[in-house]
C-alpha cells in the first residue's frame, strides 16, 4: 500500500504529540542556556560566560554554571555579599538562585562559579499571552489509550497511546512517547527520571496568561499522582503562540523519584478517567476543598511508596483515613453531628466509611497473614480493628505495646498496609463519583486480568 494511501486510511486519527524535551537515557541533562548572562542583586552584578542545565541529581532543577567575567578580587568581595540574587538572560529576569561553589582560580585556571535556582524559572518573556501549552511528564505510568498516528519519512504507526481529559474551560492531552517501553525498561534498570509522556494543553477560552494557568497546572499534577501512586509533574512546559515558543518554564515541580509502586487504575483501559477528572477539577475550585484534596494524596502516595517502610507508611495511611472521615463522613455527609463526631473511636470511623462503600469489614481472603493476627487476638474483631491496633502498638511506646508489635508478623504489617491504601483508593473513587473498573490491590489475582473489577458500589450487571 502507497504511503498516500495509509495516510487516506488513518487520515481521522490524530497525529501524536511528541514531548518538547526528549530524553534518552534516565537522568540526562537538559540544555536550557548557553552564553553570556547576569547574576545581580539590589547593588552588584557579575556578567558570567556558561551554561544553564536542568539536572536531575543530586538535587532536581535548574542549576547554572560558568565563568564570571570579573576581576578576582571584586569576585570574592561580591559573592561573599550575595545571599540571593536574579538571573538576568537577554534582559529578561530567568528566575533566583543562589550560588554553591566558587572557584576563585589559580595563576592557570580561571575562576568558575556554580549555583543552583530556587523556585520558578522560566526563559522568556513571560507576560505573553499564549495560545497554548506543550510540556513533559516523567515517570507516569502506562495508560492504553485512544489511538494516534505516528508519521515518519519511513512509515505511519498507529499506537493507543493518548489520554484525554476535558472540563468546562481546558483540553488536556497526554500521549506516551512512541518508544515508551524502551524508555520505561531503561528506568527500571537505572531508576531515577526519564520523559515518558508528552502533552498539550490548550483553552476554550482564548488565549492563556501564565499566571491563570498556575492553579490548573497543579490540579492536574495532584490529578496525575493519584492516577500513578507516586508524585509525578507537568515540566518543561512550553508557551506556544503561532507555533512559536515564547516562553519555557523550567522550574522544578515535584516527581518522585522511580519505583515500582501498586496502582489503581486499569492498565488497558482509560474508561471513566475524563469523567474523574472533571469531578476531580470541580472540587478543587474550593480552596477547603483543594486543601483537603493536595493533602490526602500526599498522604497516599507516601503509604503507598512505602515511605517509613510498612510502620510509618501505616501512620500515614491512618492519618489519611482520619482526614476521609473528618471531611467526607462529618463536613460533608454530616452523618454525625455534635460532639460525638469526636469521641468516636479509631475502627469505628473506619467502619463508618467502609459503610458509604458497600465493604465488609472482613480481611481479604488474599491476606492470611493478617487474618491469622486477628485469629490469635482475642480482642481483636475484624480488619477495621486489627489496623488500628497494630497502628496503635507502632504509635504508642509504653513496654506492653512494644512488645506487642515485635510479636507482630512483618508480613500482617504489609497487609494492613495495603487494606488501609485499599479503603483511601475506594473512599477517594467514591467521592469522584467513579463507577467502572479499577485494578484491586487485595485481589488474590494480582497478575491478572481478575484483578480487575468494578467498584463494590457500582449498580453495573456485570458486578454480580
Amino acid at each position: 500500500m502507497k504511503k498516500d494511501d495509509i495516510l487516506e486510511k488513518y487520515k481521522d486519527y490524530p497525529e501524536i504529540i511528541d514531548s518538547p524535551v526528549e530524553m534518552n537515557e534516565p537522568n540526562s541533562s537538559i540544555k536550557i542556556f548557553e552564553g553570556e548572562y547576569l547574576i545581580k542583586d539590589k547593588i552588584n552584578e557579575i556578567k558570567v560566560n556558561g551554561q544553564i542545565s536542568y539536572e536531575w541529581y543530586p538535587n532536581s532543577g535548574a542549576h547554572f554554571s560558568g565563568i564570571p567575567l570579573i576581576e578576582t578580587s571584586k569576585l570574592f568581595k561580591i559573592t561573599n555579599g550575595f545571599n540571593s540574587f536574579r538571573i538576568i538572560i537577554d534582559g529578561l529576569e530567568f528566575g533566583q538562585g543562589f550560588i554553591t561553589n566558587t572557584n576563585f582560580g589559580s595563576f592557570n585556571n580561571d575562576a568558575y562559579i556554580k549555583g543552583i535556582l530556587a523556585q520558578q524559572a522560566i526563559l522568556g518573556d513571560k507576560s505573553i499571552a499564549i495560545e497554548k501549552l506543550r510540556f513533559s511528564v516523567p515517570n507516569l505510568r502506562e495508560f492504553h489509550g485512544l489511538s494516534v498516528k505516528r508519521v515518519t519519512e519511513k512509515n505511519i504507526s498507529v499506537s493507543r497511546n493518548r489520554l484525554r481529559l476535558e472540563n468546562e474551560n481546558f483540553i488536556i492531552i497526554l500521549d506516551k512517547c512512541y518508544n515508551y517501553k524502551e524508555l520505561y525498561k531503561a528506568l527500571e534498570a537505572k531508576g531515577g527520571y526519564i520523559i515518558l509522556y508528552g502533552g498539550e494543553l490548550t483553552s476554550k477560552k482564548g488565549s492563556i496568561l501564565i499566571e491563570d494557568i498556575k492553579d490548573t497546572l497543579h490540579c492536574l499534577d495532584t490529578f496525575l499522582s493519584f492516577l500513578n501512586g507516586r508524585r509525578t509533574s507537568a515540566l518543561f512546559i512550553h508557551g506556544v503562540y503561532d507555533n512559536q515558543t515564547i516562553w519555557c518554564d523550567y522550574t522544578n515541580y515535584h516527581t518522585d523519584n522511580f519505583k515500582t509502586v501498586p496502582t489503581w487504575p486499569q492498565r488497558h483501559s482509560v474508561i471513566g478517567l475524563n469523567e474523574l477528572w472533571q469531578k476531580f477539577s470541580t472540587i478543587w475550585k474550593d480552596n477547603d476543598d483543594k486543601n483537603f484534596l493536595t493533602t490526602i494524596i500526599h498522604w497516599y502516595v507516601e503509604a503507598n511508596g512505602h515511605a517509613g517502610f510498612s510502620e510509618g507508611s501505616i501512620i500515614m495511611a491512618q492519618t489519611a483515613l482520619e482526614l476521609l472521615y473528618n471531611w467526607w463522613i462529618i463536613e460533608n455527609k454530616k452523618l454525625i453531628v455534635g460532639k460525638d463526631s469526636e469521641n468516636i473511636n479509631a475502627s469505628n470511623k473506619i467502619r463508618l466509611l467502609l459503610s458509604q462503600l458497600n465493604i465488609s469489614h472482613s480481611v481479604s481472603k488474599s491476606f492470611t497473614y493478617l487474618q491469622s493476627f486477628i485469629n490469635e487476638s482475642k480482642d481483636i474483631i475484624d480488619a477495621p480493628d486489627a489496623v488500628v491496633q497494630i497502628r496503635n502498638a507502632i504509635v504508642h511506646s509504653q513496654e506492653e505495646k512494644r512488645k506487642k508489635l515485635s510479636a507482630i508478623h512483618y508480613r500482617a504489617k504489609y497487609e494492613a498496609l495495603q487494606l488501609c491504601l485499599w479503603y483511601i483508593e475506594m473512599s477517594l473513587l467514591c467521592i469522584l463519583d467513579f463507577d467502572d473498573k479499577y485494578f484491586n490491590r487485595c485481589s488474590k489475582e494480582l497478575y491478572a486480568s481478575k484483578a480487575e473489577e468494578y467498584v463494590p458500589w457500582t449498580k453495573k450487571d456485570d458486578n454480580k
